[in-house]
């Protein structure tokens, strides 16, 4: 399963990002090859429960650097035509660049090897490009009441209550924290904090008012 993002900025550029949604995701990588801002030691999230002796590297920031890099040129466009195309159907808008951005970043970090980011893969498996806040309470919430189906399955209690995806939120808000640290210390880059700063809002508004969103949809449930 692959994702493919294709911009056309407005000077009549193109550029093309190919992500595999099952790409190769080796523990240790060659330090030199790599940006020093994407080691696992760097700037490190606090509750990373990966071990240094057999990372070397942040898996989030090794996926992401190469997209993170190019941000300064599409940027330089206010707008851009941007086609999403996935093995089932392709999507088009023509939008703000940073609309586009959010929403690749958020595919590649969402489908990493990072531990706690990677309980977004059912998510990212079934990538919806330019998602509404709407659009993202439904998807989060169908997608872990769906993992508490599967738990039950297995005997262990479901949780209705959705006390665990609250606390999910948090642990997301710190890699989000911590992951702008390292871009922030690791490259001159502004414009891609100004990007990454309001994707990564979105998992602390859903943290503070879960509440308040789930019951601006109820009606339609009723």
């Amino acid at each position: 399963m692959y994702i493919e993002y294709t911009f056309t900025l407005e000077d009549g550029k193109v550029l093309t990002y190919h992500i595999d949604f099952n790409r190769p995701r080796e523990k240790m990588l060659n330090l030199e090859q790599h940006p020093v801002w994407t080691q696992l030691t760097f700037h490190r999230c606090p509750n990373c429960p990966l071990s240094s002796e057999e990372y070397s590297h942040c898996p989030a920031a090794i996926d992401a650097h190469e997209i993170v890099a190019g941000f300064n040129e599409i940027l330089s466009c206010k707008a851009a035509s941007i086609t999403v195309k996935t093995p089932d159907r392709e999507y088009f808008k023509f939008t703000d660049a940073q609309t586009g951005l959010r929403a690749l970043i958020g595919f590649v970090m969402a489908s990493s090897a990072c531990p706690i980011l990677s309980t977004m893969r059912g998510m990212a498996y079934f990538h919806l490009p330019f998602a509404s806040m709407d659009d993202t309470v439904y998807r989060m919430v169908s997608s872990y009441l769906l993992r508490q189906y599967f738990q039950y399955k297995k005997g262990q209690p479901p949780d209705l209550e959705l006390n665990g995806l609250k606390l999910y939120f948090q642990e997301v808000q710190a890699v989000n924290f911590n992951f702008l640290e390292r871009i922030r210390a690791g490259c001159e880059a502004d414009s891609n904090l100004n990007v990454l700063a309001t994707l990564f809002t979105i998992a602390s508004m859903l943290s503070l008012s879960l509440e308040r969103h789930l019951k601006e949809i109820q009606h339609l449930f009723e």
